[in-house]
C-alpha cells in the first residue's frame, strides 16, 4: 500500500471517528470556572492558568511530549494549522500543552532547534500529572474539544493529519461555533 493511500485511509477514518464521536459523546458539565482550568501553564513569558490561555469561544486543547514519536511527526503540520487559525482570527482558541517534567527552555529548544518550528506556540504544564489526570489523558498525543464554556465535548487519542482539508474544516468549524463538534450532534 502506498503512502498516499495510507494517508487517505487515515483521514477517512479520522473523519468517520469525528462524526460518530459527535453523535454519541456526552457534553461534560465542566466550565472554564472548573478547578482544572486553574492549573498552571508555563511559557517563555512566565506562568498563567489554563483558563487564562483561552481567549474566547469553543476551543481545542492538545497535549504532546518531546519523547513521543507521533507528536514529533505531527507538530510541523500543527504549526501550519496554528498559522491558519491566526489568519482567521481564531488564535487563543487552540492551546497546545507539553506534558513534560523538564525545564521549559528545553521544550522551546526542541521545537525551534530540532524541529525548526519558529512560530509554534506551546505551553508546558507546571504539574504534568495533575493536568494529565484532570483531562484524563491516556495517550500521546491527545486532542480535546471544549465547548464555549469549557465543557469537554470529547477527545481523540493519537496523531492527526492537521493539514487534511476535512480535519481543518471540521476543527475550524468547531472553533467558529458551528459544525458537529460544537453542537454535540
Amino acid at each position: 500500500m502506498d503512502l498516499d493511500m495510507m494517508r487517505a485511509q487515515k483521514i477517512l477514518l479520522t473523519s468517520l471517528f469525528l462524526a460518530v464521536w459527535a453523535l454519541i459523546s456526552p457534553v461534560s458539565a465542566a466550565s472554564f470556572e472548573d478547578p482544572k482550568f486553574s492549573l498552571e501553564l508555563r511559557d517563555a513569558n512566565g506562568t498563567k492558568t489554563l483558563g487564562e490561555a483561552f481567549t474566547k469561544g469553543p476551543a481545542i486543547l492538545h497535549f504532546w511530549a518531546t519523547w513521543c514519536p507521533n507528536c514529533r511527526v505531527e507538530l510541523p503540520a500543527m504549526e501550519r494549522f496554528e498559522d491558519e487559525l491566526k489568519a482567521q482570527g481564531l488564535d487563543g482558541q487552540f492551546v497546545v500543552v507539553a506534558l513534560e517534567d523538564v525545564p521549559y527552555g528545553r521544550i522551546q529548544s526542541f521545537l525551534q532547534d530540532r524541529l525548526g518550528l519558529e512560530r509554534f506556540t506551546s505551553y508546558q504544564a507546571v504539574d504534568m500529572q495533575a493536568m494529565g489526570t484532570a483531562f484524563q489523558v491516556a495517550a500521546m498525543p491527545y486532542t480535546i474539544f471544549l465547548d464555549e464554556n469549557g465543557g469537554v465535548l470529547g477527545g481523540i487519542p493519537g496523531s492527526l493529519e492537521w493539514d487534511a482539508p476535512q480535519i481543518q474544516e471540521t476543527f475550524i468549524g468547531h472553533l467558529q461555533g458551528k459544525g458537529t463538534i460544537a453542537s454535540g450532534n
